[in-house]
């Protein structure tokens, strides 16, 4: 996904993991669509002369967090917990002999925080965490709520896949600000959108929008058979 609109919440970001030297979990919280990983992938690269520690990416939905760290250690850090530890006991092994430095943990799309949360780093360490997540975690996890761009930023966002040919967006501007609209400002409905449109260079902005207009009129007409349907058996 590109990168467009979202600086003010990369440095509210940066500033909140930095706020002191304790365990800091920053919940890019919001619904899906609206860049929380993309976010924080921009985060990590353009801080990650911050962590020498390194920077430790786990897909929290793809496995128990918990295994996930002690691969990590195993495969990046050469680390080598006892065989003997239950799953806590050697995630908290890598934690103590993890490589020097500031460390920033991703735990990304985070479903269930109580599921992850015991594999987190001790308090007072130099471990940062960062969560994506659609949930809301409680009052006393520092959390930025992502909304949907601005209208000018969702059109720079859908300009940005038209650098070569940006007399298609020039020519239908009004249309332009149409299918943003249409899309719900929500940057990945505009990244599909405009790499669909980039690839399809006789395609107009016009009869893009005519076809989710008609594809969205088609997933009403057949939502309302199904009800009714319903209602007469």
């Amino acid at each position: 996904m590109k990168f467009v609109g979202r600086e003010a919440e990369l440095q509210n970001l940066h500033e909140m993991l930095q706020e002191n030297n304790q365990v800091v979990i920053a919940a890019i919280a919001g619904m899906g669509g609206l860049g929380k990983t993309e976010l924080a992938l921009q985060y990590a690269k353009a801080h990650r002369e911050n962590y020498k520690g390194g920077i430790c990416w786990l897909l929290a939905k793809a496995g128990d967090v918990g295994i996930q760290i002690v691969q990590f250690a195993r495969t990046q850090l050469d680390l080598n917990p006892p065989e003997d530890f239950d799953l806590l006991a050697q995630v908290q092994y890598c934690f103590r002999l993890w490589r020097e430095g500031n460390v920033l943990l991703v735990l990304d799309d985070v479903g269930e925080y109580q599921q992850v949360k015991p594999y987190l780093p001790p308090p007072s360490s130099r471990f940062k965490v960062l969560i994506t997540t659609r949930q809301h975690l409680g009052a006393s996890i520092k959390e930025l709520s992502l909304d949907v761009l601005q209208p000018e930023a969702a059109l720079e966002l859908l300009k940005s896949f038209f650098k070569e040919t940006p007399q298609r967006i020039e020519q239908e501007l009004a249309v332009a600000n149409q299918l943003c609209e249409w899309l719900g400002y929500l940057p990945l409905g505009l990244e599909l959108v405009g790499r669909y449109l980039a690839r399809k260079q006789d395609l107009s902005l016009t009869e893009m929008l005519r076809r989710l207009e008609k594809k969205r009129l088609a997933g009403l007409k057949q939502n309302l058979k199904l009800k009714k349907s319903i209602m007469l058996n």
